[in-house]
């Protein structure tokens, strides 16, 4: 995420870099592919509106599709528990064209980034 965050014209130095790891570090699940470890993800999902935090797929698997599948069966699940699905994406991100694919539409532009939901 580095040369995203960089940009958008944010520096971080090592304690930010820690402290958005570490951030609801409670909600991180892996994602394997074959039995690998091919990303992360992080979503809260509680009440109405869940929050997807972080997606990572590795760089060797990215452009295989591992991403979107993640995200539609994480939308598939909010949309049948009656939630949407929010997050925000650097405004630097390519993958900001994967979540409008998937259904997200950007209801606030900040300097920095785009927050985006995505409802049933």
């Amino acid at each position: 995420m580095t040369p995203h965050i960089e940009a958008v014209g944010l520096i971080y130095d090592d304690a930010e870099h820690i402290n958005r790891i570490e951030y609801r570090f409670d909600c991180a699940k892996l994602i394997l592919v074959d039995g690998v470890i091919g990303g992360l993800i992080k979503v809260v999902e509680d009440g109405n509106e869940w929050d997807l935090i972080q997606i990572q797929i590795d760089s060797l698997l990215r452009g295989q599709g591992i991403g979107k599948r993640v995200i539609a069966d994480i939308l598939e699940r909010a949309f049948s528990n009656g939630a949407s699905v929010k997050l925000s994406v650097l405004r630097s991100n390519p993958a900001k064209e994967l979540y409008e694919k998937l259904g997200f539409k950007s209801y606030l532009d900040t300097p920095t980034t785009y927050e985006m939901r995505a409802t049933a």
